[in-house]
């Protein structure tokens, strides 16, 4: 069976409401969401543990074997199957009629190019669709257009014959809408995050560091529940707690703490003394020293805290922003700031030292039962959250 998928990028709320997707929102039914965007970015161009959603999605079509994949924006109306995808990929633009105009493009060039079948998919929401169960049902089913939906709720994701398609009259998306009474239902019962609310992004994230659905990290696995990717480097004195990752090329400062399921995305610098807990730090950003980072994301010169439900745009570099805008606008801070820790003050006032390490150390050995080797200076600390009252002995230590 000759397939070709078309992804499109869930765009901004006044286009939701237009219903501006690659499918007719309103007659499908599908479970529209307030936003799908997360710090003014859509949600699928975020990295998630190294990879994006969209870059998913891609292997997982490509691993099943789908001859044909196209992208397509709702913001630009950009076809993006030939640009690099993933998180490196900006948008700019807003357009109904460019999105559609491209969109029937797409559609007629499958359809020209003697498609069998078309899979349309609006990212948005990640779901872990079994393709070939899917595309089994499809057949199966005798009609022309199959819907998934999920505990009653129909999703952004259909299977289309394209010869019906061929013989309509009209656009393509009319000829679509035309297919609809007849269209049976695949229920999904698999993972499933709409990823409607930055809350679902972090949940989706715990979901995956703990291994609740298919989404691994990409990087390597330094000790229990610890990744690390190609290129990040943990200072000595820093503490990382498992869960938790570090992506590429990404670096950990002197006596930062990491802890609560956090995770440090690729080309990021957490800066001296900062504690990231319960947070996601996303790509290229900087945090700045001496910061405490607690039940939030953090991206794009933003931060948004969960609890409250709140965004804050952060304009002093300083303190959060670009890793590579922020080099040259800490680099005086940093200058004075190390200075100071050479002093016989600052360095009782360091996070833990090699006398308290040795301390700390033995208590935890005493209270959970730690049966490591002891640590050595060169080596960060790292820890599983598994391993009993750990955060209660750190601050008992500290």
């Amino acid at each position: 069976m000759y397939i070709g998928a078309i992804l499109t990028i869930a765009g901004r709320p006044h286009l939701e409401r237009e219903h501006l997707s690659s499918l007719p929102r309103k007659r499908l039914e599908t479970h529209a969401s307030p936003s799908q965007l997360l710090l003014g970015r859509p949600v699928a161009l975020w990295d998630l543990l190294g990879k994006t959603v969209l870059d998913r999605t891609i292997e997982r079509l490509r691993i099943f074997g789908i001859d044909r994949i196209s992208v397509i924006s709702e913001n630009s109306g950009r076809n993006l199957s030939n640009e690099r995808l993933g998180s490196s990929l900006t948008e700019v633009g807003t357009g109904q009629s460019s999105f559609w105009s491209e969109w029937d493009s797409i559609v007629s060039d499958y359809l020209n190019h003697e498609m069998e079948t078309l899979l349309l998919v609006r990212l948005g929401s990640y779901a872990e669709v079994d393709f070939s169960d899917l595309f089994t049902f499809h057949r199966q089913s005798g009609t022309a257009l199959t819907q998934v939906q999920h505990a009653q709720s129909a999703m952004d994701l259909v299977v289309a014959d394209a010869k019906q398609l061929r013989s309509g009259i009209g656009s393509f998306r009319s000829r679509l809408s035309a297919m609809l009474p007849e269209r049976s239902r695949y229920e999904f019962k698999g993972y499933l995050n709409r990823l409607t609310r930055p809350a679902d992004f972090r949940r989706l994230v715990e979901d995956a560091l703990l291994g609740r659905c298919a989404i691994r990290p990409v990087g390597e696995e330094v000790s229990a529940h610890i990744w690390l990717g190609e290129g990040a480097y943990v200072e000595p004195s820093a503490i990382v707690i498992g869960p938790a990752y570090v992506g590429m090329n990404s670096y950990v400062g002197p006596a930062c703490t990491i802890s609560g399921s956090s995770t440090i995305e690729r080309q990021c610098k957490v800066d001296f003394g900062t504690v990231v807990d319960a947070s996601c730090i996303l790509p290229r950003t900087y945090v700045g020293m001496g910061l405490s980072v607690a039940n939030a994301i953090v991206g794009n010169g933003k931060v948004y805290h969960l609890g409250r439900d709140v965004q804050v745009s952060i304009a002093d570099q300083r303190l959060i922003g670009d890793t590579f805008r922020s080099r040259d606008l800490v680099r005086n801070a940093r200058t004075l700031f190390e200075s100071v820790l050479s002093t016989r003050s600052a360095q009782r006032a360091s996070l833990i030292s090699t006398r308290r390490l040795d301390l700390l150390i033995n208590r935890l050995r005493r209270h959970v039962g730690l049966k490591t080797a002891p640590l050595r200076q060169q080596s960060p600390m790292l820890m599983s959250e598994q391993q009993g009252e750990v955060g209660e002995t750190l601050n008992d230590a500290a």
